[in-house]
């Protein structure tokens, strides 16, 4: 009869695997009920759960999840405002404006184009902005920076070297010239109280601001100094020379996939028929040599905006126009939205050929979100599917452009109309 006994070597292998499968048992128990822990806490207490996890992605609370990057274009008629939601939770906002008789409205009454912007940050669930940028003082993109400054904390504010003409004469801005309009004056005294209140550190635009962020660079590329001066432009600016201030402001997003949008505020080309040369101006000082995703186009879509060279120097896939429904510049201008539709790209790249465009004219607000991977996905209240349009030509543009001017004087001269 054979010996049954086993060996001390069998017995210690033996032991062994007994012992692995011990441990193998406990490792997949383990992992059950920590799955099944999970599970419950997603169900019975989905705040927790996403709370351990930087917030839910899908939570109507969470208006942007950690790393990605939003950008916000108001439908605030005629006039511009937009939002910032940067990937490292602060917030931007650039310009604070509008006309509440050219918005579109979900309902048949008219909202006022300061409720559409209150409305927004509330809705971003937004109490602080870490940057505040105006391009420029025409009320249109100034009339309601001094309702944002208080109703929200501001940490940095980026302003046009231009007096107002209730401002304190200093040192510093005794050479500037002035602005003398009441809705730039609103704003220089709420800048005042913020200062004094939170602490807020102020910013001429002039030169160049870098600013980086974690996932994101911003660089605000402005005029020189000497453009604010009154031995360059008088003691008060006139239109053109106020939008020609606007600085161009480049964010870069993105370490897998750079993206790059430009903000440009009043910035247009000039021709024969006019322009205030802003784009020009850029483009032989900065020389910027990028190939940008999206183009927030200068002053609304005028006729000299996005001018062929700019397109061609920054190879835009995107433009969006902020222009008023019923508007009385008849913007965004048929020549210029033609030039945007004909435009082929100027850098070879593997981005579609062409440029798409979307105005808040056409399709109200417009909510671009790019995620952590570059990837970038457009909303808008209206149609998203409607082409950009040109706004129809109204007869007041056949109107001598003198006596237009004469008629509007006393209005601009009071609240800073954009020309």
């Amino acid at each position: 009869m054979a010996n049954s006994k086993l060996t001390k070597k069998e017995k210690k292998a033996i032991k062994q695997v007994l012992s692995s499968k011990k441990i193998m048992i406990a490792l997949v128990s383990l992992i059950l009920i920590i799955g099944i822990a999970f599970g419950v806490l997603y169900f019975a207490f989905p705040d927790t759960f996403w709370g351990m996890f930087g917030g839910n992605p899908s939570d109507p609370d969470i208006t942007n999840p950690e790393g990605h990057l939003k950008v916000h274009f108001l439908d605030v008629g005629q006039g511009d405002s937009i939002i910032v939601q940067l990937p490292d939770g602060k917030n931007m906002i650039i310009d604070a404006g509008g006309d509440s008789k050219n918005n579109h409205t979900t309902a048949s009454d008219k909202v006022d184009a300061d409720d559409v912007i209150l409305k927004a940050i509330n809705d971003l669930k937004i109490t602080e902005f870490e940057h505040m940028i105006l391009t420029h003082t025409d009320a249109d993109h100034v009339d309601y920076m001094d309702t944002v400054l208080n109703n929200y904390v501001v940490k940095n504010i980026y302003r046009p070297a231009f007096r107002s003409k209730n401002e304190p004469k200093t040192a510093d801005n005794s050479k500037y010239a002035i602005v003398s309009t009441l809705t730039y004056d609103n704003f220089i005294t709420a800048v005042a109280n913020e200062v004094a209140v939170s602490g807020a550190k102020v910013h001429f635009n002039i030169g160049d601001f870098d600013i980086t962020g974690t996932g994101y660079h911003i660089d605000m590329q402005c005029v020189e100094e000497v453009h604010y001066l009154t031995s360059e432009v008088g003691d008060e600016p006139d239109a053109k020379e106020k939008n020609f201030a606007s600085p161009f402001t480049v964010l870069r997003y993105g370490n897998v996939d750079e993206r790059i949008i430009v903000f440009t505020g009043d910035a247009e080309g000039k021709d024969k028929s006019g322009g205030n040369g802003g784009e020009g101006y850029y483009l032989n000082t900065y020389r910027p040599n990028y190939d940008a995703d999206v183009l927030k186009a200068g002053h609304h879509g005028s006729a000299t905006s996005s001018s062929q060279e700019l397109l061609d120097a920054i190879d835009p896939e995107y433009v969006v126009v902020s222009a008023g429904v019923e508007n009385n510049h008849d913007h965004p201008r048929p020549e210029t939205v033609d030039r945007l539709a004909d435009y082929t790209d100027a850098k070879p790249d593997d981005d579609a050929d062409g440029i798409t465009g979307y105005s808040t004219r056409d399709h109200g607000d417009i909510t671009l979100s790019i995620n952590t991977e570059g990837v970038m996905t457009w909303n808008t209240v209206l149609d998203i599917t409607k082409p950009l349009t040109p706004a129809p030509q109204s007869a007041h543009s056949e109107i001598n452009p003198n006596t237009h001017i004469a008629i509007l004087n006393s209005v601009r001269d009071q609240y800073g109309m954009c020309a």
